[in-house]
């Protein structure tokens, strides 16, 4: 008996080490790629202009292969051109209220096309896909462009340069990675069971507590507005958080793992994106709100 037990032992030990390397592997993958799209994301935010609004482009597009594909509704194209006509209303013309009016009709259009082609089904997962693409990529142009009627979106007396969307963009990674790590190390009650079982109070107070801290360090460095920064920070914060279950209850519905296979140990772009798609608008919405209540839209 004893050498079967022997043969037992060995043939677990290789299974466990067989899928340590492979999880080894996956990890390793998943950091490089997330890296890299961090990367290219900071350079092309630096560098601003067509590079940074091409770049939005393209991912825009891909998420709206990805929604599409999911959910399989009819009217991708018809999409495609609402976010493209989006993106030249918002980077080509400057024109916010134009891009505006191109998501509404790009969403309305894409919408009567799906029903008319799927027999009056489908229209409203063809509009809502149109919207989930064409906000966020006007919110992010525009955040970058730092076009706040005149007063600077996160501080008084800056230059703009990209420090407003890269302040964004940290916000939302701190409060990704800080959920993440918090969830992990504390547990508790979930927040919530039935669209992310994964997901726990503790994680959402601790991807929170991380953003206003990274959000404020990061608005100190910069001699920014201190105050603005930490109450933009929890907003942007909790409005992450909605992206992120948003999307979760999406693939729950129609039953899949990942949106996508393009970007590798990550899955699609959608589940790259999924927390900044609802941060981005929101920020957008909280800076004129700010700016109307201050008479920043003054001109």
């Amino acid at each position: 008996m004893r050498p079967s037990m022997n043969i037992k032992s060995v043939i677990g030990d290789m299974v466990k080490l067989r899928f340590l390397e492979k999880a080894g592997s996956e990890l390793g993958l998943r950091l490089l790629s997330g890296a890299v799209l961090a990367t290219v994301s900071i350079a092309t935010a630096i560098l601003g202009s067509w590079w940074f609004a091409g770049w939005v482009l393209v991912l825009t597009l891909a998420v709206t292969h990805e929604w599409f594909t999911i959910t399989r509704a009819p009217g991708k194209w018809a999409a495609v051109a609402a976010v493209v006509g989006t993106w030249i209303a918002i980077a080509v013309q400057g024109e916010i209220v134009l891009a505006l009016y191109v998501v509404v009709m790009g969403s309305v259009g894409t919408a009567m096309f799906s029903m008319v082609q799927r027999g009056g089904q489908g229209g409203l997962w063809g509009a809502a896909g149109t919207l989930y693409a064409t906000i966020p990529l006007a919110a992010l142009i525009w955040i970058r462009s730092a076009e706040g009627g005149g007063e600077p979106i996160l501080w008084q007396a800056a230059d703009g340069g990209g420090k407003p969307i890269l302040w964004l963009f940290f916000v939302v990674w701190a409060t990704d990675s800080g959920a993440y790590a918090v969830g992990r190390l504390v547990g508790g009650v979930k927040l919530a069971p039935s669209i992310s079982p994964g997901k726990t109070w503790s994680g959402a107070l601790g991807g929170l507590f991380v953003a206003m801290v990274l959000g404020v360090l990061f608005a100190s460095l910069i001699q920014a507005d201190v105050e603005r920064a930490a109450i933009f920070a929890a907003i942007v914060s909790v409005a992450a958080q909605v992206g992120d279950l948003l999307q979760s209850a999406l693939k729950r519905r129609f039953k899949v793992k990942d949106s996508g296979t393009l970007i590798p140990g990550h899955g699609g772009v959608m589940d790259r994106l999924d927390s900044l798609v609802i941060a981005a608008p929101v920020l957008v919405i909280v800076v004129t709100f700010v700016a109307f209540a201050t008479g920043g839209m003054g001109g």
